[in-house]
C-alpha cells in the first residue's frame, strides 16, 4: 500500500470522527527455560500487554535465536478505561468498558466505579450480565458526561435489598408538635409528616416502610402495645394514591395503659407502589396524616424508608 493510499485512509477516519489507536512496535520475547521465542505486541492506545510468566522482551522483532523454536503465546492484556476506547467504531484493541453506563433517553455515556454492583440513577443502564466488555460500547453519536452520583449515598444495601432514607433535613417536614428526644408527636387529627425521596428506580416495585412510635395517652404518660391506622398519600406518575395503612405494634402482648416511659411504642407498617406508578423522575413524596383516633404518633426523619430489590 503506497503513501497516498495510507493518507487517504487516515483522512477518512479523521473526517468521520473515528478514532485510530496506533499499535506499539512489535517485539521479540524469549523463554530461555524452554528455548522458545515468539512475537509480542505490547498493545496500543487502548490496551497494555505484558509477556506470559517466564518470558522476557529482547527488543524489536527480529530473528529467533539459534536453536530456539518459534511458537505462539497468549499475552496478559488489560484494556484502558477511557472514553475513546469504549466508543463504537474506534480502531485498535478493546478498552476496559465494564464500568460504562448508558442513558438512551439523554443519549449520554459515563463511567461509574464498580458499576455492576451499583444502583443507577433513573434512565441509566449498566453492562448486562451476558454481554462482554468488548461489545458493550458507547454509541458514536452519544455524548460523554460525568455521572456525579448513583442513588443518593444514604442507600444501604443488605444483600439484594436496597433501603433508601431521607438525608436532608429539608426533605422531612412535620406539623408543629411536642418534640421529645428527636421525635415529633402528632396528637391532633389532620396533623401530618412528609418525606421526599429522590432518584429512585422507576422499573420495579417500591415498598414504603413506616416505623414510628404510637401510644395512647394515660395521665402524664402513655401506655404501650397500641396499634393505630394512618392515611398515607403518595405522589405517583398520574395522581396521588391515598391509602389507609395499619401500623401494628411490635409488642401487643404487653398492651397496658400505664406509663411505660416509651417502651413498647414501636409500630410498623408498609405500602407497595407498583412500578408503573412511580414518577418518571424517580422522586417520591410520602405523607402520613393522623386519623381521628385516640392514639398519638411520633415521627422523625429516619422512621420512613423506601425499600426495593
Amino acid at each position: 500500500m503506497n503513501i497516498v493510499n495510507i493518507a487517504a485512509i487516515l483522512a477518512f477516519f479523521i473526517i468521520s470522527g473515528i478514532v485510530v489507536a496506533a499499535p506499539l512496535p512489535l517485539q521479540l520475547i524469549v523463554n530461555n527455560d524452554t528455548m522458545q521465542c515468539a512475537s509480542f505486541l505490547p498493545g496500543d492506545e487502548c490496551m497494555d500487554c505484558t509477556p506470559p510468566d517466564g518470558w522476557e522482551i529482547l527488543g524489536p522483532y527480529g530473528p529467533c535465536p539459534e536453536d530456539y523454536t518459534l511458537v505462539t503465546v497468549r499475552s496478559n492484556c488489560q484494556g484502558f478505561e477511557n472514553e475513546r476506547c469504549c466508543t463504537k467504531w474506534h480502531s485498535g484493541a478493546s478498552g476496559d468498558c465494564q464500568n460504562l453506563v448508558k442513558n438512551d433517553l439523554t443519549r449520554e455515556c459515563a463511567f461509574v466505579d464498580d458499576a455492576a454492583n451499583r444502583t443507577l440513577l433513573s434512565g441509566w443502564m449498566k453492562m448486562p450480565e451476558n454481554a462482554s466488555s468488548s461489545s458493550w460500547l458507547c454509541p458514536h453519536d452519544y455524548n460523554w458526561t460525568t455521572l456525579t452520583g448513583t442513588i443518593p449515598a444514604k442507600v444501604a444495601q443488605y444483600g439484594p435489598v436496597n433501603v433508601a432514607s431521607v438525608t436532608n433535613e429539608a426533605d422531612f417536614l412535620a406539623s408543629l408538635g411536642n418534640n421529645v428526644s428527636g421525635w415529633t408527636w402528632l396528637t391532633q387529627p389532620g396533623q401530618s409528616a412528609a418525606w421526599t425521596f429522590y432518584n429512585l428506580p422507576t422499573n420495579r416495585r417500591l415498598y414504603i416502610y413506616l416505623a414510628p412510635l404510637v401510644t395512647r395517652p394515660s395521665g402524664n404518660g402513655g401506655g404501650s402495645g397500641y396499634s393505630t391506622d394512618v392515611r398515607i398519600t403518595c405522589e405517583t406518575r398520574t395522581r396521588n394514591i391515598n391509602s389507609t395503612v395499619s401500623l401494628k405494634n411490635t409488642h401487643p402482648e404487653f398492651q397496658m395503659p400505664a406509663d411505660t416511659m416509651g417502651w413498647g411504642y414501636q409500630v410498623i407498617g408498609y405500602l407497595m407502589i407498583p412500578a408503573d406508578k412511580i414518577p418518571f423522575d424517580g422522586k417520591v413524596k410520602v405523607t402520613l396524616t393522623k386519623s381521628a383516633n385516640a392514639e398519638h404518633i411520633a415521627v422523625n426523619k429516619e422512621c420512613c424508608t423506601i425499600e426495593y430489590v
